[in-house]
């Protein structure tokens, strides 16, 4: 009897002492046997009041040394609180975003960005001192800056030794990939056969010469076709060559299935949403996962998916140039056609953009300049994926002027700042130019808990100019949460 919930329990259950941690015991009078109630998040934590600044800490970029001689704590104590952190995370964000699959909440067009950030995990031994590469997937609305998921293909569950011996016995060798009991996992030998996948897409990419467009974006958006045509599956984006290697705890989860899973999920989040435009950075993995998540949505013309390539290596200068000289384009376009309201012309300027868009690739995927750039994506060209030919050329024009990557590239670069495990690699003078790792993880399951830790704390604890933080944008949340309710949430 006593699963029923002590707050529908009448008489039935009475207060019968307290555990030694105390938490309140109570004991069915029917069965007569005793059991606890509801514990709080921090039942049984010495030094449960370190939570918060270890919460604070990790997502401040401060390196696990500092954080042991700035709390006190021993490091155990601390990847332990960890690991709290991110379990109270989980259960938080869950509890909000649950919200979005039930039909009474109301989302209204979505507008949204999805790309891909890889992350250097350390060698282990001394003998081998190849990194570990893994790409983090992540999507995020454009108005309010919400980050849906941010999922890294791993798996810290299984056993890589294990499944080596499950997969030998299986015959996954001889099968092709999808009829592979393991397939989404990566094993040494695939591993070693993706070696010489990587050395035919590296040709693919410099020496199949691309058409001379006398610009660079467009060039690099045609090698990216000529890599792709070159891959043994189109859909498989991972990069292998002899620097790298897999992790040494957990296992590899090929980026495909970390692809599919993401979209599948974000999909379901996105339901509610009366329209969804999905702006995908350019890889046709991205593309067949959005197909298959949104194929009956695209169907209805109430989903569409958009190529988005952007030139990420521009300088500081030449940023605020492109600016500057779009914006000049633009006040003389109004002068010379006589247009008083900006949006008005930007929706002109994109309409000829549109007519003159140039077809790219092996399919002849179009791809229109973007009139508009922003400081974060100086240049931009844009490519509609889902295009049917069923909308008018005012209606195409207002959508591509919509395409960025800037909300989930911003996201990725929180990440950077924010935590050291995220950070970027720095050049090493003394061993030769070789790269430097500094503070990334050993161990890749505790960067995929600090990039969640950064998610939740990014959509609901960081306020920006307007005093909101993205969970308040979106509606899933009243105020800005302090890390302390987080860690509380039960």
């Amino acid at each position: 009897m006593h699963n029923i919930p002590l707050s529908k329990s009448g008489s039935q259950y009475i207060a019968f002492g307290k555990t030694a941690a105390g938490t309140q015991r109570y004991r069915c009078l029917e069965c007569r046997k005793t059991f606890i109630g509801k514990q709080k998040s921090i039942s049984g934590q010495r030094r449960s009041e370190k939570n918060r600044d270890v919460f604070i800490l990790v997502v401040n970029r401060v390196p696990l040394s500092r954080i042991v001689e700035t709390t006190t704590l021993a490091p155990k104590a601390v990847y332990d609180k960890i690991e709290f952190i991110y379990d109270q995370c989980r259960l938080y964000s869950g509890s909000r975003e649950a919200k979005l699959l039930t039909p009474d909440f109301v989302l209204p067009k979505m507008y949204v960005s999805v790309d891909r950030q890889y992350y250097l995990v350390n060698w282990l031994k001394r003998d081998d001192r190849r990194a570990v590469q893994l790409n983090a997937i992540a999507t995020a609305d454009l108005k309010s800056g919400y980050v849906f998921g941010m999922h890294l293909n791993f798996d810290e569950t299984v056993i890589a030794s294990q499944v080596e011996e499950a997969a030998a016995k299986a015959g996954d060798a001889h099968l092709a990939p999808p009829f592979r009991r393991y397939a989404r996992l990566w094993l040494a030998r695939d591993y070693d056969e993706a070696l010489t996948d990587a050395q035919r897409r590296v040709s693919a990419s410099f020496f199949t010469a691309p058409p001379n467009f006398n610009d660079a974006l467009l060039n690099d958006i045609s090698s990216e076709y000529a890599d792709a045509d070159a891959r043994t599956d189109i859909e498989e984006s991972d990069f292998k060559n002899k620097e790298l290697q897999l992790p040494k705890s957990g296992m590899q989860v090929r980026e495909m299935y970390t692809m599919y899973g993401h979209f599948q999920l974000v999909a379901r989040m996105l339901r509610n949403a009366p329209k969804v435009r999905v702006f995908m950075d350019q890889d046709s993995g991205f593309r067949a996962a959005f197909m298959s998540a949104y194929r009956d949505r695209v169907k209805e013309r109430t989903a569409d998916g958009f190529f988005v390539k952007v030139a990420k290596d521009a300088t500081a200068y030449q940023k605020q140039h492109a600016v500057v000289e779009a914006k000049r384009q633009l006040i003389l376009f109004m002068a010379e056609n006589g247009i008083t309201d900006e949006y008005s012309a930007q929706v002109e300027m994109m309409k000829l953009n549109v007519r003159a868009a140039t077809p790219v690739g092996r399919w002849g995927d179009k791809w229109v300049n973007h009139p508009m750039p922003i400081a974060s994506e100086p240049r931009k060209q844009v490519s509609w994926q889902t295009n049917l030919g069923d909308y008018d050329e005012n209606h195409e024009a207002r959508l591509l002027l919509k395409a960025s990557l800037h909300a989930v590239d911003r996201f990725f670069m929180i990440t950077r700042r924010r935590l050291t495990k995220a950070e970027r690699p720095v050049v090493s003078v003394r061993r030769n130019r070789a790269m430097w790792y500094g503070y990334a993880a050993y161990n890749p399951t505790y960067l995929a808990r600090e990039l969640e830790i950064c998610r939740v704390y990014f959509n609901y604890c960081v306020v920006g100019k307007d005093k909101k933080t993205p969970a308040m944008r979106l509606g899933l949340a009243s105020h800005p949460v302090d890390p302390q309710e987080i860690l509380h949430f039960s």
